[in-house]
């Protein structure tokens, strides 16, 4: 039999699907990365299973399935990163809302709810994090299988409280999507990466009042305008606004009766263009407090992670390049402090550092250079001592001579005085799920040697309970390692235990020339703002950057180059009412999430009518 036009589109992506992997994994075995392969492979493999599930035996398109890919689209292209056409984002979630009252008034099951949530999440996924998948295909499949299915939670608390309490169904949504993103900052299975309010990343001018609210105040703004773009188009009669179409068209929006007034309009457009008036107001017209200034020189090494800085016999190469970018930034003149990314190098024993290697030859290559203090991510360990208590992430090695090492691997930063040899150190402290840490180890303990055969880290990594600055007399500097730059509410503890300005120390080489990397430089623009403290970026591979309190980009480097910049960057004792009061917007919406769900389970026990 002939296959109807859509089943032969669908066969044709496979087979581009197909072509697409063999070439990914004929590139790993040139040793080198997939960059945009991964989107491409996942869009192509989407459009197979959004024709196969949308296009029925008879050749008609289902309109509502295609609501859901108009939110996947909306959102992802609004969002930080290849496109940050942030407008979408503040109408994104119009064609679901569209889609929930279409599914009541048929009243859809809870399972074909969840598919369609699950569409939109998954492209959402897709367009934004496709990659991850550069780092590990098992890793970047899972990562976005897992967070669109977790996406849906929200989705379904929604369209149930929807049938159980209508008035309130809206209200409920907003609560639980930013529930949602606070338990992805509070769990073993942390990945808020996609928090909504850092899609603005890349717009650090509309969105200076985060000082006081944080991203999260921003995923509540977007949800309000979504809510008020919605009523203002499509709050028509539900017989006329929920009756299933063949055509993917919204209904009502065409005709003299239903096409919004400006009155209609004016609640969206008064809450989506005040805030960012207020915030561009406060952005042209910050001063920075009058503190005193650093001069500060980071490096970008620009080693390939995955197949050239670990490589065996590559640690002089390694060397070399930090001594050659370190001299050419000293020989413009004194600095205080020189930075290097994260894992810069390894094999560090915590308890005596000066005899590692590398480091006694970076002090004999910078002695004299006019440097004050050196400040580098690495890659080391700390030996238990006999009388010393393990902790949770204590792994054993055997020696072979009757002995045993008793050891906790480190991902860690250390501060060292050229002058004095006077060192201090830092623990990293949210680890990458997967990689760095192994989530609920203890229930899923049947999963440790698929976890150990992928890389994972099955052990951990050893830890700190506080987040506590390197201090000089020059500055107290908060010593951040890559993914806890994500983290906002965390980040403001290093303020609070007094930094005066952030160091990021990171390597975004994992992840290609793609939109990870640019994410990752934009969330430092929110760290800055949410503090209101300058941040230096040093990265093994992607960017480093200088930012100033607004949140703006100074100066930066590129992609695959090797450098360094070198500035003034001041200092701030200043503390921010977010800093004070930290995630305030996700406790209320936890309050009423619970709320909401309580009343629903209420509702279901007694057996009441849907309304």
């Amino acid at each position: 039999m002939r296959l109807p036009p859509p089943r032969t589109a669908a066969a044709t992506l496979l087979v581009i699907a197909a072509l697409t992997t063999g070439w990914m994994f004929w590139r790993t075995g040139s040793e080198k990365l997939w960059g945009y392969g991964p989107l491409v492979l996942y869009l192509v493999l989407f459009g197979a299973y959004f024709l196969l599930r949308n296009f029925p035996k008879n050749g008609k398109p289902q309109a509502d399935r295609w609501l859901a890919v108009y939110t996947g689209l909306l959102l992802g292209t609004g969002f930080a990163g290849d496109f940050g056409i942030f407008p979408a984002l503040f109408v994104g979630f119009v064609p679901m809302f569209l889609l929930y009252r279409r599914l009541r008034a048929r009243d859809a099951g809870y399972g074909e709810a969840f598919l369609h949530g699950f569409t939109a999440f998954l492209l959402f996924n897709i367009i934004t994090t496709y990659w991850v998948t550069n780092t590990g295909f098992g890793a970047g499949l899972f990562a976005m299988l897992a967070n669109s299915a977790l996406m849906c939670l929200p989705w379904l608390a929604f369209y149930w409280t929807g049938r159980k309490s209508p008035k309130i169904a809206f209200l409920a949504f907003g609560a639980c999507w930013i529930a949602f993103e606070h338990l992805h900052y509070n769990w073993g299975l942390n990945w808020p990466w996609l928090t909504l309010g850092n899609g603005l990343a890349n717009w650090p001018a509309l969105i200076q009042w985060y000082e006081v609210t944080g991203v999260l105040g921003g995923s509540a703004w977007i949800l309000g305008c979504n809510y008020l773009a919605f009523k203002a188009f499509f709050d028509v009669p539900l017989s006329v606004a929920e009756m299933p179409a063949t055509e993917p068209t919204f209904e009502g929006s065409s005709t003299a009766e239903t096409r919004p007034s400006f009155r209609q309009l004016l609640p969206f457009l008064a809450l989506f263009l005040l805030p960012i008036a207020g915030s561009l107001i406060r952005y042209y017209t910050y001063i920075a407090p009058a503190n005193d200034t650093i001069t500060v020189a980071a490096i970008q090494p620009n080693f390939e992670p995955h197949y050239e800085k670990f490589a065996a016999g590559g640690e002089p190469a390694v060397i070399d390049t930090f001594v050659r970018l370190s001299k050419a930034a000293l020989a413009e003149g004194p600095v205080n402090y020189l930075v290097f990314p994260e894992t810069s190098f390894s094999s560090f024993e915590e308890d005596r550092p000066l005899l590692n290697g590398p480091m006694r030859i970076l002090q004999g290559e910078l002695a004299g250079t006019g440097l004050g203090y050196l400040i580098t991510g690495y890659s080391g360990y700390h030996a238990f001592q006999a009388d010393e208590p393990l902790s949770s992430a204590a792994r054993i090695l055997d020696r072979g001579n009757g002995s045993e090492l008793r050891y906790e691997a480190l991902n860690a930063a250390l501060q060292l005085n050229l002058e004095t040899q006077e060192t201090q150190h830092y623990r990293k402290g949210v680890f990458v799920p997967g990689a760095e840490s192994f989530p609920f180890r203890k229930v899923l303990f049947f999963l440790e040697p698929i976890v150990a055969s992928v890389g994972g880290s099955v052990a951990g990594l050893g830890t700190q309970e506080t987040r506590t600055p390197f201090v000089s007399p020059k500055a107290k500097i908060a010593p951040v390692i890559c993914y806890e730059s994500v983290f906002g509410e965390y980040f403001s503890d290093y303020i609070r235990e007094g930094a005066q300005v952030i160091f990021v120390m990171t390597n975004d080489g994992w992840w290609d020339n793609s939109a990870g990397h640019k994410q990752h430089l934009y969330y430092s623009s929110l760290r800055a703002i949410e503090t209101r403290r300058a941040v230096v970026r040093s990265a093994n591979v992607g960017a480093c950057a200088f930012i100033d309190q607004r949140g703006h980009i100074l100066n930066r480097t590129h992609y695959g180059e090797a450098g360094f910049l070198r500035g003034e960057m001041q200092l701030n004792d200043a503390i921010t009412p977010y800093v004070w009061f930290g995630d305030i917007v996700s406790r209320v919406a936890l309050l009423l999430a619970g709320m909401v769900l309580l009343s629903n389970l209420a509702r279901s026990l007694r057996r009441e009518p849907r309304t």
